[in-house]
């Protein structure tokens, strides 16, 4: 009896842990810099799920400051976020600019954001703080997003 315990926990533990690596995504390598356009919208996050050097970009995001209106007629405060996993053990530096586009994949204004250090085999989680026109946020429907690993 002790026996199928131990079992039925081993099989639990290993199904939960397939069920969170799956829940993730799967992450694709790709070349260094990688560039491209997602279908996008503010205060949402997209998870690009790609590999460059063993650094994955699990999330971005582009978010009205919190309690703020977007009003189309004013700058309006937005904080970019970006979170990285360094699955090697050399820190590296990551650099990502965003081009926010409308359906059409017009541009409409570019974002830089300051370059993140991050530390071997570390989770980093960079919110940047940036203002953006209202019109602009309002009219985003895409993002062309650049990735760029630094060693």
């Amino acid at each position: 009896m002790q026996r199928k315990k131990l079992l039925v926990a081993a099989v639990l533990v290993w199904g939960l842990a397939g069920a969170a690596t799956a829940q993730e995504g799967e992450y694709y390598p790709v070349d260094n810099p990688f560039q491209d356009e997602f279908e996008f919208t503010v205060n949402t996050n997209i998870q690009p799920l790609v590999e460059i050097e063993g650094i994955r970009w699990r999330r971005f995001g582009l978010h009205v400051k919190q309690g703020r209106d977007l009003d189309t007629g004013k700058e309006v405060p937005v904080t970019v976020e970006i979170d990285v996993l360094n699955t090697t053990n050399s820190s590296a530096k990551v650099k990502v600019i965003v081009l926010l586009e409308d359906a059409a994949g017009t541009p409409l204004d570019r974002v830089e954001c300051n370059t993140v250090s991050v530390g071997g085999d570390r989770l980093k989680e960079s919110v940047q703080k940036f203002k953006l026109h209202g019109a602009v946020l309002e009219a985003t429907r895409k993002v062309y997003l650049f990735f760029e690993i630094q060693r």
